[in-house]
């Protein structure tokens, strides 16, 4: 993967960090503020966590994919990927209904042939529970 991609998504996490700070400080000054200011303080912290998730996911994709070599995975193995970086770990049944809703399409069976050949290149872990299978990234 791109170092550029990745010290950018660096600096947008250093900066959201930023924020974050800022905003938590202004709620601690504010705590005598009116109810407006401080209902306004507290939407820009809950706006801001999600951006913070999303840019923790997309770091988790970018590490899964370059442990593949440089090739560009295909949609599949790009779906699974970001569907466990979004999600943390899942049941293959979980998977699929998350890989679907990315991609519209994806048997079971080409879903678990992926998951082995991402367990073998050291992306995923997958753990035993009985009958079930849980699968999360190794990064």
């Amino acid at each position: 993967m791109p170092s550029d991609l990745e010290e950018r998504l660096a600096r947008i996490e250093r900066l959201l960090q930023e924020a974050l700070t800022r905003l938590a400080r202004l709620e601690e000054a504010t705590l005598g503020a009116s109810e407006e200011a401080r209902l306004a303080l507290e939407l820009a912290m809950a706006f801001a966590r999600p951006i913070q998730e999303a840019l923790e996911a997309s770091r988790r994709v970018l590490e899964a994919l370059s442990r593949l070599g440089g090739d560009e995975p295909d949609g599949l193995t790009r779906a699974i990927v970001e569907a466990l970086a979004a999600k943390g770990p899942m049941s293959l049944r979980g998977l699929e209904r998350e890989v679907r809703r990315l991609r519209g399409s994806a048997s079971r069976a080409a879903i678990r042939a992926r998951v082995e050949r991402l367990r073998e290149a050291g992306v995923v872990e997958v753990e035993r529970r009985g009958r079930r299978m849980v699968i999360r990234l190794a990064v």
